[in-house]
């Protein structure tokens, strides 16, 4: 155990005095409190990070060792980063803290038990194109024709793949979950369920498991291995979990399950609950003091971020909201300007209007980095970033496709995950069709042949498998193969270069002659990545795991400029600026009509678009729109016509 170097009792005062001037009261009880269960509200800006930190600093300095606690956060990106603030606050971080999400601390327990659960220590973990090619190839695999509406509603936009995920993020079963969500499609189960076992099949012989099973996999473990589940009990005595208002069922059940005989500190905002998309459930943390009696609750309040008629306005609005724990955002910030609500005459003007507004915060002498637009869903920027083209205001977009979503960057991680894992079909699949004269059907026939094979990659290599067409291709691939075998899996840096370096350039060149450079550019970004990584297992694993990889890199790549951002509200969470206009505030595009249905969740994410501000807010709408065929007429969005009119001010343009 690797004790703390101040133990004797002057040194304990010293450290109490300085946890009661670096916190306020309420962060200062959090992070002291010794309840078996306790459960921190922390508004927004209100230093929620700082105070699990700060807890985290407290246990290590109290002599816990640190392979006794456990923090889960949001993303792996925000473990690393809770990791070095504890570093900072106390001077050193010993070795053994686990820190991670749900999904990266479920895979490394199923790979130190992965026999138990029918896998091998190297599986893969499927993304959620991988999954939507899996069971496109259980589709195919069961001969069944599809209608062509069904083929593009199922399969082509992906609804099969979200309806199975949905089931079981919702901790219930096919069946009932389409009973209770999508009773129209209820014709359909027998084939859902038909799809479905295939596809655990596959994912068997593939030894791989996708994103949902590193949750419910490793919740089936515990309850079936009563000696693996009190082993983890016992070890985990403190838990700390970030975000709990973003939990689904099954995470809920794991903190509850893991929990039983640990100090179980829950931190998060029910107000700020805004992925029932991903299956969150709001209910874990308003009914977590209903499942653990013995829970305390503490509401961190008071707002570091925002002015205070900013504030004013944020807790006007999420005042309308029933399902909630009732709180108050407050500040000790001096006042500033109240928030500016702007309607233009239709979306052309509102976009000219917001890229003038950002031009003149500019000439003034604010940053670009400072300020950002938000909205509600990705096309209603488009207007606007025509207006910053027209200016040549160089902007950043969040909320599109991710970095590792992009053909290029799939087509070499199917080579490296080959290597790691030799089952792994879509990979094989992938990186087959590359290849000259190789199409499906020839994919299929290797492919029986290959899983035949204990280890299907030295089978491909040492020849004992040859295709009956395409020997121009295949023999492409075996010499890239031999290449990447002989050069281990230590250096990922090295084993991407010898994939572009390959006949992959040319592959590339020829089917992206436009954006050749700039996919070359993404894979050297890879690569540069990868140099983090000890192993090409910690490699595949990261980048799988940490939804946050996305076009960040090109802030890194050019530190020198100033970029303007341009996200949806669901990727501005977690983040502020010292400007936000909030864009599309019009009845119809937000609250959507679709999040009509769900008012209180489309009023917390309003609620997360405001509380990004720190110093400027500003609130636009159009009276008509040309964004689809002909006019659309709706008026403000309800969120602005509920304010009481002293939360805001109203702008008129000549």
């Amino acid at each position: 155990m690797t004790k703390c170097p101040l133990e004797n009792s002057s040194d304990n005062n010293s450290w109490q005095a300085r946890l009661r001037q670096e916190l306020n009261p309420e962060q200062y009880f959090f992070v002291t409190h010794r309840n078996s269960s306790l459960l921190g509200i922390a508004g927004p800006g209100s230093g929620k990070t700082r105070a699990l930190t700060f807890r985290v600093a407290n246990l290590l300095k109290e002599n816990i060792p640190p392979e006794n606690i456990l923090l889960v956060t949001f993303t792996n990106k925000a473990a690393e980063e809770m990791k070095n603030r504890v570093r900072e606050i106390i001077g050193y971080l010993p070795p053994g803290l686990w820190a991670g999400t749900f999904h990266s601390i479920g895979a490394r327990i199923l790979r130190r038990h992965a026999s138990l659960v029918n896998r091998g220590a190297n599986f893969s973990i499927l993304d959620e194109d991988d999954r939507g090619a899996m069971i496109k190839s259980s589709l195919s695999s069961l001969k069944v024709n599809l209608k062509s509406k069904d083929q593009n509603l199922f399969i082509k936009r992906g609804l099969l793949g979200k309806i199975l995920s949905s089931a079981r993020n919702s901790a219930l079963d096919l069946e009932t979950y389409i009973d209770n969500q999508i009773p129209d499609l209820s014709n359909y189960l027998p084939f859902f369920k038909k799809i479905e076992e295939v596809y655990e099949e596959k994912k068997l012989l593939a030894n791989a498991f996708d994103f949902d099973d590193l949750l419910n996999t490793w919740l089936e473990l515990f309850r079936e291995n009563d000696n693996i589940r009190q082993h983890y009990q016992e070890q985990f005595q403190h838990i700390l979990v970030d975000e709990y208002q973003d939990t689904n069922a099954i995470q809920d059940q794991l903190v509850l399950l893991l929990g039983e005989k640990s100090c179980t500190c829950l931190v998060g905002d029910d107000a700020q609950s805004i992925y029932s998309f991903r299956c969150a459930e709001i209910g874990n943390i308003l009914t977590f003091p209903l499942k653990r009696p013995d829970c305390t609750i503490v509401k961190l309040v008071q707002n570091y971020r925002s002015v205070p008629e900013i504030l004013e306005l944020a807790n006007c609005s999420i005042s309308k909201n029933k399902q909630q724990i009732d709180k108050e955002l407050f500040t000790v910030r001096e006042s500033g300007e109240k928030p500016w609500v702007y309607v233009a005459p239709d979306n052309f003007q509102e976009a000219y209007f917001i890229v003038a507004k950002i031009q003149e915060f500019f000439d003034e002498g604010q940053n670009l980095s400072d300020i950002a637009v938000l909205y509600r869903s990705s096309y209603l920027a488009q207007d606007v970033e025509l207006e910053l083209l027209k200016r040549n205001i160089p902007y950043l977009t969040f909320g599109g496709l991710k970095f590792l979503q992009r053909a290029h960057i799939k087509d070499i991680l199917a080579w490296l995950k080959i290597l790691e894992n030799p089952r792994d079909e879509i990979s094989w699949q992938r990186v087959v069709l590359m290849h000259e004269g190789l199409g499906e059907a020839t994919f299929q026939g290797l492919w029986r042949k290959m899983r035949s094979y204990p280890q299907p990659l030295q089978a491909v290599i040492q020849e004992k498998i040859i295709p009956a067409r395409g020997l121009k291709g295949w023999k492409a691939l075996l010499e890239t193969l031999r290449q990447l075998e002989n050069a281990g899996s230590e250096n990922v840096p090295r084993l991407i270069k010898i994939i572009i370096e390959s006949h992959y350039r040319e592959y590339l060149k020829e089917k992206y002659p436009d954006d050749f450079t700039e996919r070359s550019m993404g894979i050297e970004r890879l690569a540069a990545y990868g140099s983090r990584c000890s192993s090409l297992q910690e490699f595949l694993e990261s980048l799988i795991l940490e939804e946050t990889l996305v076009m960040e890199g090109l802030k890194e790549e050019s530190p020198e400029k100033d970029f303007l951002t341009l996200s949806t509200i669901h990727s501005a969470k977690g983040k502020e600026w010292k400007t936000v206009l909030l864009i599309g505030l019009n009845e119809g595009r937000f609250p959507t009509s679709q999040g009509a249905k769900n008012m209180e969740e489309e009023r917390r994410l309003f609620y997360v678009a405001v509380t990004r501000a720190k110093d400027y807010l500003y609130l636009t709408a159009s009276q008509e729109e040309y964004r689809g065929w002909g006019s659309y007429l709706s008026g403000p969005s309800s969120f602005i016509r509920e304010l009481p009119l002293h939360c805001y001010q109203v702008l008129f343009e000549d």
